[in-house]
């Protein structure tokens, strides 16, 4: 897999880098691709179930709408979204403070070396945001390293083996009179399917990775895996 990442080569390591996620990456997620995902968002949330009074981190949070969904619907936990871009971490200070909540922070971090001590958390969400880090395999292992023994790990990402009927339906989701439906097709075929990983290399993976219990399932009615891990 690391192999597999390095051929990736320079177009990777440009559209992963902190100024492609703050002048083009960020802000055509947030315009474009976030709206187009709110039910994905409310699934995921609805997934995620931390214990009372617990802490979780969402690695890749971007703007912070599903960690603020997560801390309005569970008012005991801790919330910690971390991203890479200072860009997206501002954006999303800016909306938790326009909603007046109190257990969420946002702070900027690489999710190749969290800047968090060892069993900080009892949980770690990810939304499709594996498929832009450079190492994967190392960025799980920082998932389980930050994790608390027995801790539970949810992520959520774009399955690079989707059949072609699904990416035609998901791709009909963004569409608009202002966007070159071509276009938009380049930048999800490019930036997000092709290169994300499928379900067997997220599992084999983790695995690698350590985790004592690792499952996998697709996410019905969209091109989507769910990758469910405990420490």
């Amino acid at each position: 897999m690391r192999d597999k990442q390095r051929k990736k080569g320079i177009f990777k390591r440009f559209s992963d880098s902190r100024f492609a996620w703050d002048v083009i990456q960020g802000p055509v997620y947030n315009r474009l691709i976030g709206g187009a995902t709110l039910e994905l968002y409310d699934r995921f949330v609805d997934s995620v179930s931390p214990p009372e009074g617990s802490r979780l981190l969402d690695i890749g949070c971007g703007p912070g709408h599903i960690c603020l969904m997560l801390a309005e619907k569970h008012h005991t936990v801790s919330i910690v979204g971390v991203d890479y871009s200072p860009t997206q971490v501002r954006a999303a200070n800016r909306l938790r403070e326009k909603r007046g909540i109190t257990n969420c922070e946002f702070v900027r971090g690489d999710a190749m070396g969290l800047p968090f001590e060892d069993a900080s958390f009892d949980t770690v969400i990810s939304f499709a945001s594996i498929k832009h880090w450079p190492d994967e395999g190392q960025g799980l292992e920082e998932v389980r390293r930050v994790l608390v023994p027995g801790g539970s790990a949810l992520i959520e990402e774009a399955d690079s083996a989707a059949d072609y009927e699904d990416l035609q339906r998901f791709y009909r989701r963004f569409n608009a009179w202002w966007v070159y439906g071509r276009l938009m097709d380049l930048y999800l075929n490019s930036v997000v399917f092709g290169r994300s990983i499928s379900m067997e290399e997220a599992e084999s993976l983790a695995r690698a990775s350590g985790f004592a219990d690792v499952s996998v399932e697709r996410v019905e009615g969209w091109p989507m895996f769910l990758l469910r891990l405990t420490r």
